[in-house]
């Protein structure tokens, strides 16, 4: 008895801002921005809002799995870029879906979103009381950046992953074990001042642009890999498992260069990741089930194989999971 992976699927917009367009907007060099990123292209949403890039996904993703929405029991929404501060993302994607039987919440843990959602999911499939969760992944980043700031708009864009887990019987227990952790150390690295309670926008706050989200720190690259590497390193010791057990690293799509430094770290080759931020960018939430979704789809992945999955957002969040694939639908 376990939870099991029925089905996933993402989407990502068809609209690319590439290096040179970014180049011309911002007076800089085309090479610099892949130099520094690894990024030659992010996707661009310009016909709606994160919870119309969940359903389209959703709805793909229950049409694999052989299931309409009313069979739907709990819908989980890991975003930071919600469609509004009320109601939850959730609800809206509920409405828009027709999930009629299912209840349903949103989590924030901004990069990790996926990782945390996977352990809220996890937890809720074991309590027996649902059979199945629908776990959404998703950010329109490009509603929180400043499109001048020459370090937030090289890296983000927008997608969405969607990953229906359900409890199954057999013995085949595809969620092996999950780690999330919080280090609140270096609190506002990567933060947006402006738009919360504490400081709720005004005519003047808007004259900061404090309401975009913002890089702050110098040490979001070496405290990023650092936290990659500790929860990797624990969820493989908690479970007994090595690098010879594990075919895949699927890691949040932070920065090229920063998983390129993971690796090093690991001490394991750079092909052991799957990595496609070069031509879809970091898309927050919604990384790591996009970059499965992609490697199920093209076969990278098989049954039979063992991956983790892991994310580093801010705040510090940061989590880990082992997963053991039995199918990829």
């Amino acid at each position: 008895m376990g939870i099991a992976i029925k089905s996933l699927s993402h989407f990502v917009p068809d609209t690319k801002l590439t290096n040179d367009m970014l180049a011309e907007r911002l007076g800089i060099e085309s090479d610099w921005i892949a130099e520094k990123t690894g990024i030659m292209a992010r996707r661009i949403y310009h016909d709606g809002a994160t919870s119309d890039m969940i359903v389209n996904a959703a709805n793909i993703c229950l049409e694999k799995a052989g299931m309409k929405p009313a069979d739907v029991e709990c819908i989980i929404v890991a975003t930071m870029t919600a469609d509004f501060l009320c109601p939850s993302t959730a609800a809206v994607v509920h409405h828009k879906l027709g999930t009629v039987n299912a209840w349903g919440f949103d989590a924030m843990a901004a990069c990790s979103g996926f990782l945390y959602g996977l352990q809220i999911a996890t937890a809720v499939l074991n309590s027996r009381q649902h059979k199945n969760v629908l776990l959404c992944a998703a950010d329109k980043m490009t509603s929180i950046i400043d499109p001048m700031d020459k370090k937030t708009s090289l890296i983000f864009g927008d997608g969405a992953g969607v990953v229906l887990l359900e409890y199954v019987d057999d013995e085949h227990n595809e969620i092996i074990d999950t780690i999330c952790k919080l280090n609140s150390t270096d609190l506002m690295s990567v933060s947006a001042l402006d738009g919360g309670s504490k400081n709720p926008i005004t005519p003047d706050t808007l004259v900061r642009c404090d309401q975009f989200m913002k890089f702050t720190s110098r040490g979001i690259f070496s405290g990023g890999v650092a936290l990659f590497k500790e929860v990797i390193t624990e969820v493989m010791e908690k479970n007994k498992v090595t690098f010879d057990d594990i075919d895949y690293i699927v890691p949040h799509q932070a920065n090229k260069r920063m998983l390129e430094k993971l690796a090093e770290e690991l001490g394991q080759p750079i092909e052991k990741f799957i990595i496609n931020i070069e031509h879809i960018g970091n898309t927050n939430s919604g990384s790591v089930p996009i970059a499965l979704s992609e490697a199920f789809a093209d076969e990278r992945i098989k049954p039979g194989m063992k991956i983790i999955v892991a994310g580093v957002g801010a705040g510090f969040t940061y989590g880990a999971s082992i997963l053991s694939i039995k199918h990829t639908k």
